[in-house]
């Protein structure tokens, strides 16, 4: 049985209720795994993949996947405002001529002609709103009009700067992306469905395991939870195991059983994975399982386990310390530069 496609909000396009977060793929040096994922997806019924220029070598590898496949078969979204670099001073940059030039070059990456949805990535990291108002989002708008974009997204972990965005732009937001809101540790995202629906702006819900939070693994060193929330899922995760269940199987069919949101983004990195995850998404889990589950909610998840501002402040706070390091860089070099003797 393939999976259900829902029109997503007010745009055109028809989705699968899951679709694949092409963050899995960052990391891949070949297109192999991506190959073997996409295709079995498209194969379930699952036409939407996300991706992004911060997700290292993922717009590459499929753009090697998605040659040769009929465009009609997937709705493809990627991202402007981000991009992976070795130096944190050019992760960012939400500039009319950046944005413009990122969108370019997504389009040529994956080689799909045009982009479905195009989201601005992560708004929160924005040196000031005005810079989001008056040149990242005019620049969507641009694109949209030449035909490059159908629909204009912005995405971030911050809800309420989400909703502030939205209030008041000038620009039409068609869709944002959520990611960690609708969780098994934070449910925070219900509280602002209504918010979006009054304004006409689609949700994609993504990343129901937090970013590997809730994961027998444990959240990667970089992740910006609390420690306290880390150790929530910890035990979540071994009590799960205790009980001949693992945290992944709930923490999916938590996330992806919330009939106002109409499609969760998930990543997989081999069809091993995926097959798990639609094992779960068309089986559903046992009543067993939904009795552990509401057990974890109540014993460890039982308020709303969030990081909003951490990632931001830990962002500035390197920002702020390469910065002193070009400026003590520079006043070296000046000295050293004075203190030469000239040539006659």
């Amino acid at each position: 049985m393939a999976f259900k496609h829902n029109k997503l909000g007010k745009t055109k396009l028809a989705i699968s209720n899951v679709g694949i977060g092409g963050a899995a793929f960052m990391l891949h040096e070949n297109s192999k795994n991506a190959k073997e994922v996409i295709h079995a997806a498209i194969k379930e019924g699952v036409n939407y993949i996300d991706t992004s220029p911060w997700y290292k070598n993922s717009e590459r590898l499929l753009g090697d996947v998605l040659h040769g496949i009929s465009r009609n078969k997937y709705v493809i979204s990627s991202k402007c405002g981000r991009k992976y670099s070795d130096d944190i001073l050019e992760w960012f940059d939400f500039s009319y001529d950046s944005i413009t030039t990122s969108i370019d070059n997504s389009i040529k990456t994956l080689g799909c002609k045009y982009l479905d949805i195009c989201f601005c990535h992560d708004i929160e990291f924005a040196p000031t709103i005005d810079v989001l108002l008056s040149e990242a989002l005019p620049a969507m708008q641009d694109a949209k009009k030449a035909g490059k974009i159908k629909y204009i997204g912005i995405s971030g972990y911050p809800l309420d700067k989400l909703k502030q965005l939205i209030e008041l732009s000038d620009t039409k937001i068609d869709v944002v992306l959520s990611y960690c809101h609708y969780t098994l540790n934070d449910t925070t995202l219900l509280d602002a469905l209504d918010f979006f629906v009054e304004h006409d702006v689609a949700v994609i819900n993504a990343s129901p395991f937090a970013m590997g939070l809730l994961t027998n693994n444990g959240p990667p060193s970089w992740h910006s939870a609390k420690p306290e929330t880390k150790e929530a899922a910890s035990k979540a995760a071994e009590y799960c195991k205790d009980q001949g269940t693992s945290i992944e199987r709930l923490a999916l069919y938590f996330s992806t059983n919330e009939p106002r949101i109409q499609t969760t983004l998930v990543g997989c990195q081999t069809t091993a994975e995926l097959k798990k995850n639609i094992d779960v998404l068309r089986n559903g889990i046992s009543q067993d399982e939904k009795l552990i589950l509401a057990t974890i909610r109540e014993k460890y998840f039982n308020e709303n386990h969030t990081w909003e501002g951490i990632g931001e402040d830990k962002y500035w706070t390197k920002v702020k310390k390469e910065m002193d390091k070009a400026s003590q860089l520079y006043w070296k070099m000046q000295n050293a530069t004075t203190a030469t003797t000239p040539y006659n």
